[in-house]
């Protein structure tokens, strides 16, 4: 007995109920193989978004917080501080007031605990109205919890978006 007799039967036509079932075999097997692929790449499309996650979050939200943590004039200064020491057309008026803006639109990128200091943060130097709180050691702890969320955040991408490249290439 050899392969073509499988194919064909004693009175020398062609079994179709084999050819049915290797052939359904085959397109089965083409199926699985087809599937794993696409999970492989979905799988792979998934970390990509991850990285970019990573990325938007650490270029939009947390490099720009990390890179001004030592700025008198971003963070020393609360609003109102800001507006009577310059004119209010100042350059540096609109500096202040596009960083912290960008950074409010952003804020939802961060992790829970940046944006609660985010937060705590904005209530104390930003959104104050027209007195300034004096309580310098609450607002110092403030900035001190602000500062520690940056710096934890900073680090947690650095290592999240370096790990995440090295599984995906």
């Amino acid at each position: 007995m050899n392969i073509t007799d499988i194919f064909v039967n004693n009175n020398g036509q062609l079994n179709w109920d084999a050819i049915s079932t290797i052939s359904n075999f085959v397109l089965v097997a083409f199926l699985v193989i087809i599937t794993l692929w696409s999970v492989i790449q979905i799988k792979k499309q998934t970390k990509f978004m991850e990285i970019d996650r990573y990325v938007r979050e650490m270029d939009h939200l947390v490099a720009p917080l990390f890179s001004k943590k030592l700025d008198k004039k971003i963070f020393t200064e609360n609003r109102i501080q800001r507006i009577n020491n310059s004119n209010r057309s100042g350059e540096g008026v609109k500096k202040y007031y596009y960083f912290w803006d960008d950074i409010k639109q952003n804020k939802y990128l961060g992790s829970t605990e940046l944006r609660l200091a985010l937060d705590h943060y904005f209530k104390i130097k930003i959104d104050v109205s027209d007195e300034i709180i004096d309580d310098e050691s609450h607002t110092k702890e403030v900035e001190t919890e602000l500062f520690n969320a940056i710096d934890k955040r900073y680090c947690e991408l650095e290592t999240c978006i370096s790990i995440s490249r090295e599984k995906v290439c």
